[in-house]
């Protein structure tokens, strides 16, 4: 009997469940005791890495975040503090700590390697690590097996992909942990530990890249989901208990140092947040000449169809939550997409 209730179609449950618990039966996928998932993953895996990994370090051109990021974690490395100049809280600094454990071992075999190029090599671990919790996910928001195989095939060899995340972008470190966040929140076994390990996860991403603090509502759609009912409050308390803790850690490093508000002869976080949300606007993204459209432009000529057939996507799972069960299932990662977009169509701010 236990089998048979587990190998439901979702469909043939959510009809079978009352509205109040309606993704609380669903099919259980184990990623690590699938052997088809757990090949058709690594194949594709090896070619994803083969195509990133080939020629990363003459393509795209060499940038300078990259080379500011990667001074920032050479002066962690060698415990000259958080950047190679006074640290002005421009970004929270988890990122590039996490760069500096990324290339410590190299830069340990061959520091005169120490260079942007050479490091890239270090991308392609992120690159992995988030391609495969990618295909965890679709698995786990009950995508079948060669849809997961898609999404993951989409991310990773999308032109586009491979050219942003060969780069050292602290973007692609911020993603890798949201979507390990997510994979937590829509874990089969419903264990609370793991709802607390997406908060923490979640509270990781924003600290890698502040930004990852809009996806945070999606998140919590995708844990309300996907949590049993019964422990549906310990589970959302939990998490955002986490997250927060974890988060109010960088205000209190600035406040522990003296440097939270503005004050004569010291750097600030306040200073830093007030620069960040005072930049000039770079227009409206549907513009001509704008600095905004310039971006879009630069995304539309490497891959047309992985950003708008996501906002397509996740457009049609939004208009049709009330009717499917598979729009159901995906709406936080849906949500997710659409509130990007929409912080994206600003008609001021910076992009």
């Amino acid at each position: 009997m236990t089998s048979t209730l587990t190998a439901a179609p979702p469909v043939a449950a959510a009809r079978s469940a009352d509205p109040a618990r309606r993704l609380t039966v669903r099919p259980v996928v184990r990623f690590r005791s699938s052997r088809p998932d757990l090949l058709l993953c690594a194949a594709l895996l090896t070619v994803i890495l083969l195509v990133q990994g080939w020629n990363i370090q003459h393509f795209p051109t060499l940038s300078d975040d990259e080379g500011t990021y990667l001074a920032q974690a050479w002066a962690v490395q060698q415990g000259e503090g958080l950047a190679h100049y006074t640290y002005w809280y421009d970004h929270p600094p988890l990122g590039w700590i996490q760069l500096a454990g990324l290339t410590w071992i190299p830069s340990l075999v061959a520091p005169d390697a120490m260079t942007v190029a050479t490091m890239r090599g270090a991308m392609l671990l992120i690159s992995a690590a988030s391609a495969v919790l990618l295909y965890v996910l679709a698995r786990r928001l009950w995508l079948p097996r060669w849809a997961a195989g898609l999404a993951m095939v989409l991310f990773g060899l999308s032109p586009l992909s491979v050219v942003l995340q060969r780069e050292i972008f602290l973007d692609n470190l911020a993603v890798m942990w949201m979507l390990l966040a997510f994979c937590l929140a829509a874990s089969p076994s419903r264990h609370l530990w793991h709802h607390f390990g997406a908060g923490l996860a979640a509270a990781t991403a924003v600290l890698t890249k502040e930004t990852m603090l809009v996806v945070l509502p999606a998140l919590l759609v995708t844990m309300w989901r996907f949590s049993h009912r019964d422990t549906r409050k310990f589970a959302v308390t939990g998490a955002v208990t986490a997250c927060a803790l974890i988060g109010f850690s960088y205000p209190l490093f600035a406040l522990l140092k003296g440097e939270l508000l503005p004050g004569e002869g010291h750097v600030s976080l306040w200073e830093g947040i007030t620069y960040q949300m005072s930049r000039p606007g770079s227009g409206f993204v549907l513009s001509e000449g704008t600095g905004s459209n310039g971006v879009l432009r630069s995304w539309l000529y490497y891959d047309r169809v992985l950003p708008m057939g996501g906002l397509a996507g996740a457009a049609l799972l939004l208009l049709t939550l009330r009717w499917s069960v598979t729009a159901r299932a995906l709406a936080g990662p849906a949500l997710a997409v659409a509130i990007l977009a929409a912080v994206a169509m600003r008609p001021s701010g910076y992009l």
